[in-house]
């Protein structure tokens, strides 16, 4: 049973026109859309959800200059910014089918990659997309996993550490930063006093003047709860929170969570814990 049907509509000065997709949208002057201004050409199409989406048509290099000044930082220094770019490039490239059923290949928020104004791409971001025409990554012929961050904290996890999915032999668990920095530890972190130890430094890590380089988040009670109802809608109140295990990195992979009723028990892993 259709409740609902989402649909375009062109309106005239008397009437309105109900349109049928996918809609060809052409700007020759650009099409100002938030803060940018954006040479399209454009599309309006019906997506999987029933709802449409607006989507433009771009060439890799445009699409690079939206990209890499947005996530790395338009004064990042040359090399990083090089570097930047390939890792742009070939996640975009593996990534490329995730919205097919949608009848896109990527989206332009943080879930892809940030893709914002390309006008504003300066002469060193150009030189960067210029001088790694063609690059990418491969492993065993294909485009990599390649996955970035603005900091992780002192040390990399790896991929089936961070996420649902099966490990992949160029992300693995690694301390990063300088030497001296690498020598205080030893993977893996498994205990809690190693982490507490690991987290109560942070001289000689990469990145460590980041923002997000170390942060807190204060959960109550009734939203722990609230977001358990998914898992189980009659959680109660959790009472306790337990460390189950730790992947090599130190960071947590199973999490218990005991309610106030001791019946009430539930372990959440790795994308659902965050």
């Amino acid at each position: 049973q259709i409740n609902f049907v989402i649909q375009p509509v062109l309106k005239g000065i008397t009437n309105e026109l109900l349109l049928s997709g996918p809609i060809s949208i052409e700007a020759q002057g650009g099409l100002v859309w938030g803060d940018g201004v954006y040479s399209g050409p454009f599309l309006l199409k019906a997506d999987a959800y029933g709802t449409w989406t607006f989507i433009e048509k771009v060439l890799f290099p445009q699409y690079l200059k939206g990209v890499v000044p947005h996530e790395i930082g338009p004064g990042s220094p040359e090399h990083a910014l090089a570097a930047q770019t390939v890792l742009a490039r070939t996640w975009a490239m593996a990534n490329s089918t995730r919205f097919a059923i949608d009848g896109y290949h990527l989206c332009s928020n943080t879930q892809c990659q940030v893709y914002k104004n390309p006008n504003e791409a300066s002469n060193r971001i150009e030189r960067a997309i210029k001088l790694t025409a063609g690059k990418v990554l491969l492993w065993d012929g294909k485009p990599i996993h390649a996955v970035y961050h603005a900091t992780n904290g002192g040390v990399m996890a790896s991929a089936s550490e961070a996420w649902s999915m099966s490990p992949l032999p160029y992300l693995k668990p690694r301390l990063d930063g300088s030497i001296g920095w690498i020598d205080q530890f030893r993977l893996p972190l498994e205990s809690n006093s190693s982490v507490e130890n690991f987290l109560s430094l942070s001289k000689g890590a990469y990145g460590n003047n980041h923002y997000r380089f170390r942060w807190k988040r204060v959960l109550t009670s009734r939203e722990i709860q609230q977001a358990l109802r998914s898992l189980d809608p009659n959680f109660q109140l959790p009472k306790t929170v337990n460390v189950k295990k730790r992947g090599p990195s130190g960071r947590v992979v199973a999490l218990q969570i005991v309610g106030s009723k001791n019946q009430s028990q539930a372990i959440i892993r790795l994308d659902n814990i965050r």
